[in-house]
């Protein structure tokens, strides 16, 4: 019996290719319907989608979506909504497949988690870098101790000087802009590797010549832990190909991703990761079959929610790599 879902909200980035994964996967899980507050989202999404999605429907209200037989509810819709959506597919007893990042503030992420504990319901973020083939790989060795003991990691994340303009439009009113937008999946695989920081230094910088000067499109953090340094970088403004990486380093060995690939984009076949270790005369280059992203994402959901496993990345990991990500991009409420 396949996995009844339904997408409240359709407009972040990530939706269409998991509504083209579950349209792949008819037998593991199948959407019943749909809902967007913006109208002129749900006219732009249903054009790519009605041919994918038998039977498509949008619903006319949130409710209305949510009073239909459903074992969970993946939320697309806009950041700054995503964690009202969240909250009323909670209160409504189902189960919450969240986009990234988790919502713009971080007492009503916590009160989310606080509902979902209440209920027994499970809340899951689609970081989709979580599953790429090269990530697991440096996940697996980063925390077998293979490496020894890991004394630093360094993402580079970086977005296109060409899509600079479109940017602006969708996130110049969040303050720690681009850096908000894609710090996340860096912070997802750093909390995963090297747990809670003990402190966060951000470098948020405007650095193009266009307007407005208040964006933040270039975006350096510094995170501190008890024997390790993490740091993550975050540009608008790249040109060059190939620029997204992951490197870490222990005092046994180090592996560095040479090129992450890009996320929900097109990707190789091949996803290749560099490894070293005492002993071994030169780095080597591992050549892994590339992942298909998202289905992993959504077969994670399924095994949770149906009782046969639990989560790879626990609902405490997401606030702490919440908390970090708005930390770093300046974000955070005082105390």
């Amino acid at each position: 019996m396949p996995l009844k879902l339904a997408m409240l909200g359709m407009w972040h980035t990530h939706a269409d290719g998991l509504v083209r994964q579950v349209a792949a996967h008819p037998d593991e899980f199948t959407l019943v319907g749909f809902h967007d507050p913006d109208p002129q989202v749900v006219a732009a999404q249903s054009k790519k989608w009605q041919a994918l999605v038998p039977g498509f429907r949008v619903f006319d209200s949130t409710d209305e979506l949510l009073r239909q037989p459903l074992d969970g509810v993946v939320v697309e819709g806009r950041v700054d909504l995503n964690l009202q959506h969240a909250h009323k597919v909670l209160e409504s007893g189902k189960p919450v497949l969240l986009e990234k990042p988790a919502g713009d503030n971080l007492d009503e992420h916590r009160r989310l988690i606080d509902v979902a504990h209440k209920k027994h319901l499970h809340v899951q973020m689609i970081y989709l870098f979580r599953y790429m083939s090269a990530v697991q790989e440096l996940l697996k060795r980063g925390r077998s101790g293979e490496l020894g003991r890991l004394y630093e990691f360094r993402g580079r994340l970086p977005k296109d000087l060409p899509s600079y303009a479109r940017f602006v439009e969708e996130l110049a009113h969040y303050r720690g802009g681009m850096f908000f937008e894609m710090a996340g999946h860096l912070v997802d695989i750093l909390v995963a590797l090297l747990g809670k920081p003990q402190k966060i230094t951000p470098f948020l910088a405007h650095h193009h010549t266009a307007d407005p000067p208040s964006f933040v499109d270039n975006g350096i953090a510094i995170f501190e832990f008890e024997r390790a340094f993490g740091i993550i970088e975050v540009p608008a403004l790249e040109v060059a190909p190939h620029s997204r990486r992951i490197e870490l380093y222990g005092t046994e060995g180090a592996c560095a991703i040479p090129h992450l690939g890009s996320g929900h984009l097109g990707n190789k076949n091949i996803q290749p990761i560099e490894v070293f270790r005492v002993g071994m005369p030169d780095w080597q280059t591992l050549e892994l079959p590339a992942a298909t992203l998202q289905i992993a994402d959504l077969r994670e959901f399924a095994a949770i929610v149906q009782g046969n496993k639990t989560p790879d990345f626990s609902m405490e990991h997401d606030l702490i790599v919440q908390e970090s990500l708005l930390t770093a991009s300046g974000m955070a409420p005082v105390r």
